[in-house]
């Protein structure tokens, strides 16, 4: 790449909600990022998350959409072996391996679904505190770096294997403890390593705010009607927004650590929202829809059914010992039941947000089964029904149905993706008379499909105030190091 002539620190604050910074800021509870707004400008990023969060990460690394680089979940569609395929991190190529084999040095810390490239010169930290796993284990690179990470700090709050979520009322204050010390730690150990080598590129990304955001959004949104049965003890002394002040301390360190001439962004590619749970409508839609067909006798895997009988003690150990990867391939079973292909013309896929839906197209599946010619049809069938769905009290349940993009690697994405409204949060679906209650309720916040982006020096970066999309975000980055 062409000379370097500046450095870089960008610090990504993965989901972490515009509006709620926005409020913060202005109360002058935010000094960090108010002394970066002062400086350049507020950028609005733009990023595909109505579609699948899962792929504004991966799109910022490769500076694509996910219709070109296929990646949109932990688990994605193989159409060629009709199954899920677990995410492989390896097949994506982000943006600063060029970046160091021109010659720089670049410091990476935790980009969610990126690879661990292995670099020999900077710094190279992955899945040290993720907010997804995948591959389960802590990475680092080069040497010497790993033995400062490993024996110099404590680890992440979050690298416990049997590290969870909360699963009721009693662990919403504990688990914002946990989520707030590892911004400090965080914060701790990029510190030392931005202070050790002054990396040309650094990229650091606190993946605590998408974490929290799942499930304390009712912190700060308390008075929703969709948080109106929570328990008091749902509702710690400390909120979502004691993080974000957290988050703030902890970029003004880094700032600080870094060389006076570098230059800063800040950013977040998607911000998060109120929820409570996910509507569990789609399977009982198309299934009164003629569109799923169960194999006869099918049944779970013996692998599922010996792990469902395992004590918690010799579960947990299992989460110990059996690496990330290898238990989510063996839990693949539990994610799809046994559909008979020959009679399944849509089915559903595992849900992290919004609705996920596949057509069986013939030509695309290997068993497909529904003609491209019926394709458009067999869509506008289902999206119908599912705008028709109503809550208990006679509200809409959906919100939108979208129609992802097709490019060069569009053949595992969804074909429809559903979103939600509130309505749905608060009442319950009605799918034929029968009320579906909410999965996962104890999730209270849900991605946004805006971001942010703040820098210190706009003429370096060219982030003068305007929107951004999140795919072009990186270009800003490059041009600020070939200034």
């Amino acid at each position: 790449m062409t000379e370097i002539r500046g450095r870089v620190l960008a610090i990504g604050l993965d989901a972490a909600e515009s509006t709620l910074i926005r409020r913060l800021v202005d109360a002058g509870e935010m000094p960090a990022l108010q002394a970066l707004l002062d400086r350049g400008g507020w950028s609005r990023v733009t990023s595909p998350s109505m579609f699948s969060s899962g792929s504004v990460w991966p799109n910022f690394s490769m500076g694509c959409q996910a219709c070109d680089h296929g990646q949109y979940s932990i688990w994605n569609w193989d159409p060629a072996r009709m199954e899920l395929a677990y995410t492989d991190e390896s097949r994506l190529t982000p943006f600063w391996r060029s970046v160091a084999e021109g010659g720089a040095s670049v410091g990476v810390m935790d980009v969610p679904f990126a690879p661990f490239l292995g670099l020999d010169s900077g710094f190279e930290v992955h899945e040290w505190g993720a907010h997804t796993r995948v591959d389960g284990r802590v990475s680092v690179a080069p040497p010497e770096v790993e033995r400062a990470v490993t024996e110099d700090f404590p680890p992440h709050p979050f690298a416990d294997p049997l590290a969870g979520v909360p699963s009721d009322a009693e662990h919403y204050a504990q688990f914002l403890d946990e989520c707030i010390d590892g911004v400090r730690a965080r914060g701790d150990l990029a510190q030392h390593l931005i202070s050790r080598g002054q990396p040309d590129l650094t990229l650091v990304v606190f993946e605590e705010p998408h974490h929290a955001g799942h499930f304390l959004w009712h912190t700060v949104d308390a008075d929703l009607p969709m948080y109106a049965d929570l328990p008091a003890a749902a509702r710690p002394e400390r909120t979502l927004a004691d993080l974000y002040r957290e988050l703030d301390r902890q970029v003004g360190r880094l700032v600080a650590a870094a060389d006076p001439d570098t230059t800063v962004v800040v950013f977040a590619l998607h911000g998060m929202a109120p929820s409570r749970g996910l509507p569990d409508v789609l399977d009982p839609v198309l299934d009164r829809l003629g569109m799923t067909a169960l194999q006869q006798g099918g049944r779970r895997s013996v692998l599922t059914a010996v792990k469902d009988a395992m004590p918690a003690p010799v579960r947990d150990l299992y989460r110990r010992l059996v690496p990330q990867a290898r238990r989510a391939q063996w839990g693949k079973a539990r994610l799809l039941p046994p559909y008979d292909w020959s009679r399944t013309r849509a089915f559903s896929l595992p849900i992290e947000q919004y609705g996920l839906v596949r057509i069986n197209l013939a030509g695309r599946e290997a068993q497909g089964v529904v003609a491209p010619e019926d394709y458009a049809a067999t869509c506008d069938t289902i999206e119908a029904a599912l705008r028709e769905l109503t809550t208990a009290d006679g509200r809409k349940v959906v919100q939108d149905v979208v129609r992802p993009p097709r490019g060069r690697h569009a053949a595992g994405l969804p074909d429809l993706v559903v979103h939600w409204t509130h309505a749905a949060f608060e009442s319950r679906p009605v799918v034929d008379g029968v009320e579906i209650p909410n999965i996962r309720r104890e999730q209270t916040g849900e991605h946004a499909w805006d971001g942010f982006c703040l820098t210190s020096d706009p003429v370096a970066t060219g982030l003068t105030g305007s929107d951004v999309d999140g795919r072009e975000l990186h270009r800003f980055l490059l041009d600020a190091l070939v200034r």
